[in-house]
Order: C-alpha cells, then sequence, then structure tokens
C-alpha cells in the first residue's frame, strides 16, 4: 500500500520542494537541540541574539526557517556556539560532499 507522502513525492515538483524543505528541517532540528544543551528558552535566544522572541518563534515552529533570513540564521548559530557556513554548491558537488559531511555529523553524535 502506498503511502500519501509517496504517492505526492512521485511529483517531482513536490518532491523537489520536499527536499528542499528537509534542509531547513535539518537546520532547525540543530538549533532546537543546541537550545536544549544550553537549557535555553526562546526568550533567552532573544536576549542572547537583540531578535524579538516573536521572530525566534516564527522561525522554529512548524518549518518557518525557510523564510528567516542568513543573518537571523547566523545570530542563532553564534548565540547558540555554532558555526553557520552558507555554502552554494553545484549539484555534483552536493552529491560528493554532502553525503560525507552528513555521515560526519552522525560519527560526531554518535561518539
Amino acid at each position: 500500500m502506498t503511502g500519501s507522502l509517496n504517492r505526492q513525492l512521485e511529483d517531482p515538483t513536490y518532491r523537489k520542494e520536499f527536499e528542499r524543505r528537509q534542509e531547513f528541517f535539518r537546520l532547525e532540528v540543530q538549533i532546537l537541540l543546541a537550545l536544549e544543551d544550553k537549557d535555553w528558552t526562546y526568550n533567552d535566544l532573544a536576549k542572547a541574539t537583540g531578535l524579538h522572541r516573536q521572530n525566534i518563534w516564527r522561525d522554529l515552529k512548524n518549518g518557518g526557517l525557510h523564510k528567516a533570513s542568513l543573518d537571523r540564521v547566523s545570530r542563532y548559530a553564534e548565540a547558540l556556539g555554532l558555526h553557520a557556513h552558507h555554502l552554494l554548491l553545484t549539484s555534483k558537488q552536493e552529491k560528493a560532499i554532502l553525503p560525507k559531511f552528513h555521515k560526519a555529523l552522525h560519527a560526531k553524535k554518535a561518539a
């Protein structure tokens, strides 16, 4: 039996948007885990970044991070002791680099 998501992913346009949003979801999870590690609330992040709590809530709830500016994402990262690296890759570079990058991230978490 094919699920609803699998049927939707058969549409190339839907699949492309889904995959694009997955990258933002991974980034959102990293930010939320860093907040949890620091035992911070959105208010704490707002104080550390100088941003309004409502902006943070909008960015980190219901997949809203894809609408955030690079500046805001960088400010979140810096406040949480992370480094934001904004890369522009060709499809070939992406296929070669990203699997290794994700593997290294997961290996670090397991260690």
